[in-house]
Formats: structure tokens, sequence, C-alpha cells
């Protein structure tokens, strides 16, 4: 780690202890001198670390940034969450719980009484499908007028013709 500090003295002669392994392969604590630039980022940090380390308890499956952010403030108020509950004496659910009840109270919060849609024509569950990319190989004949054609319909898997000169669809 490099830090550059104004602020700081270069050194004050502050230790900190870590444990490391010796010889034997035992831990052990040793003293270790830190300078007060180091002192300070790891005493103002403590928070961010937990950040990071809560994310990826349940990191969400999409990277991109808005996922991202979603999953920042979803540990954000987990935090606040266990502070409340802690001031007022009880005890705090787990993260995995708190994110399961955060999703159940707000697609709670998202249903509204919606009329049930309209039926919908017989003609819209069927729609033309290109048989394949290239519009002179796996053509078939055309069930209605024997014509060649490259679609089909997506329900029936009937080849059929859906040109403006020719609609057997």
């Amino acid at each position: 780690m490099c830090l550059c500090s104004t602020i700081h003295t270069a050194h004050t002669g502050d230790t900190i202890q870590r444990r490391v392994k010796d010889e034997d392969g035992h831990w052990v604590l040793w003293e270790i001198s830190v300078p007060p630039a180091v002192k300070e980022f790891n005493r103002c940090m403590g928070g961010v670390d937990l950040s990071d380390a809560l994310i990826t308890y349940y990191k969400v499956i999409h990277k991109t940034q808005k996922w991202y952010f979603m999953d920042i403030a979803i540990v954000k108020a987990f935090l606040l969450y266990k502070v409340i509950t802690k001031g007022k004496g009880q005890v705090p659910m787990h993260q995995k719980a708190f994110r399961e009840t955060l999703v159940e109270e707000l697609s709670a919060a998202a249903t509204v009484d919606r009329p049930a849609p309209s039926p919908t024509p017989h003609r819209a569950h069927h729609k033309p499908v290109h048989i394949s990319g290239d519009s002179t190989t796996g053509r078939l004949r055309c069930r209605h007028c024997h014509a060649k054609t490259p679609v089909k319909c997506s329900s029936c898997d009937v080849p059929l013709c859906f040109l403006p000169s020719r609609d057997c669809l």
C-alpha cells in the first residue's frame, strides 16, 4: 500500500499488532510499525470494508453498474436497519432474511388490482417465423398455395406465405 500525505508526519513510532505465522506454522502476535497516514486510513475505512464484505455474501448476477448500485443500496439499508434495531434493544435479522423481507415488502407494495386482460384474438397466437437465415436454403412449400416460402407459423409449425403479394398466413 502506498499513501502520500501532507497532513501526517512520516513516522511517529506507532505500532499495531498483527497475527503472523512463525517458522513452526503457529500464529503469533507481532508488533509492526505503522505510519500515521495508514493508521488514520484504517480507522476511517472500516465501513467501506464492512460494506464490501457484506456485498460479497449475496452478490447479484448482473454485473452492470445499475445492479451494483442496487446492491450497495440494499447493503446500506441493512446496515442502517441493524443500527436501528440494536438501538431499540431488538435482535436484528440476518442479511439474507432482510433481503427476503425487502423483496416481499417491495413486491407487495407494487401489486395493483388490475382487470384481467381481454382474451387475445385467435390470429394473435399465429405469428410468422423465418425458417432459416438464408432466403434460398431451407424453404418449404406453402400449405395453402404450394409456392416456396421461407416463413412458417410459430404455433402451427406449418409453412405459409407471408408476402405482400401472397399472404396465406
